[in-house]
């Protein structure tokens, strides 16, 4: 089957009958438009009837920096709407030979360092390690598809932010398999989703989370790039009563890297509300690519504010200083040891 989809992609590329975009393009063109209104943004279908999907590393001399917000509907009472950033860049003390400009090659991985500033992380900020293939960033939380809030920030940006690629070519309204959705996504697909119960009346439902199914929806073009756009989707098996998430990714074909990434997680269980009441709760987390190197959204036309400006100057100036912040961390965790043991009051 995959054989026959490679020579028909082939065919499709060098043949005057695909010279019109197909139809999945035009379909996913009006939602596309109307989320990316708000940047200012026009965007244009390409008669492409295949894109290459796989990602590129970061270049060795332009850290790439991203802005992640999340927004809930109602206001939750233990989680704020949030702005968030992410610089990326590589890892110097790793010579890992993936060269900068092309897909990361197969068997190949990428040794990267980030530094996040935000939720959770509101004053000094965190460093880590991260690690790039041609199909996926991470690490990646697997819980990140059906929790109605974040549990950590920097694992969820590469699990909405970064879907796994199939690193290869890939025919327009091709589905495939993403990443595993796992953990406490578990439980819901056990429960009835009308009480949320489970026990003996539900031992005949699957325990088990299906993975993020992704679709090329088609590929585009914005002031003169071409940008794929990959549609995912998650549910938990309880269609229009459990948790449904849809995601919306723009991926630069040139640059290997995603420009701009939209999820909506309809998480319909009831949860505690800013009002001290309990409902279900939408959740909308965003990506967009910020900094100056090629490819962003500002190499697009999109303007970058003063405030702005200042976050990205300061990720980037906290990344290329990261093992100062690494000391301090190691510090403060020698100056205050915490092995998790609970101690209790004396009598």
């Amino acid at each position: 089957m995959r054989a026959s989809l490679q020579i028909f992609v082939t065919m499709c590329l060098v043949s005057s009958a695909c010279a019109e975009a197909p139809g999945s393009t035009y379909h996913a063109l009006p939602a596309l438009r109307e989320a990316l209104a708000p940047l200012g943004l026009e965007v244009e279908p390409v008669s492409d009837a295949a894109a290459n999907l796989a990602w590129q590393a970061p270049a060795r001399d332009c850290p790439q920096v991203l802005r992640l917000s999340a927004s809930y509907t109602p206001a939750q009472m233990h989680e704020q709407d949030s702005v968030s950033w992410l610089a990326l860049g590589r890892d110097a003390d790793h010579d890992d030979h993936v060269a900068d400009g092309v897909a990361i090659p197969a068997g190949e991985t990428a040794a990267l360092e980030l530094y996040y500033r935000g939720l959770r992380a509101e004053r000094r900020g965190q460093v880590r390690d991260a690690s790039a293939s041609a199909a996926f960033y991470g690490p990646a939380a697997p819980t990140a598809a059906c929790m109605p809030r974040t549990w950590d920030p920097m694992e969820d940006a590469f699990a909405l932010g970064w879907p796994l690629l199939p690193a290869r070519t890939v025919a327009v309204d091709e589905h495939w398999n993403g990443l595993r959705v796992e953990g406490k996504c578990n439980r819901s697909p056990c429960v009835d989703p009308q009480t949320g119960g489970g026990g003996p009346d539900n031992h005949h439902r699957a325990c088990i989370s299906m993975p993020w199914r992704e679709r090329l929806a088609g590929v585009y073009e914005i002031a003169g790039q071409r940008v794929a756009l990959v549609e995912s989707h998650w549910d938990d098996g309880h269609e229009g009563q459990g948790i449904e998430t849809d995601r919306m990714t723009l991926v630069s074909l040139d640059h290997g890297r995603p420009l701009w990434s939209r999820t909506r997680v309809n998480h319909r269980f009831p949860q505690p509300t800013a009002d001290r009441s309990f409902a279900p709760v939408v959740r909308t987390w965003e990506l967009q690519a910020l900094d100056a190197c090629a490819g962003a959204l500002p190499q697009l036309g999109v303007a970058i504010d003063a405030d702005a400006r200042a976050a990205i100057d300061d990720a980037l100036a906290q990344l290329a200083d990261a093992e100062t912040l690494r000391r301090a961390d190691a510090r403060a965790r020698r100056e205050n040891p915490d092995d998790g043991t609970v101690r209790l009051p004396s009598p």
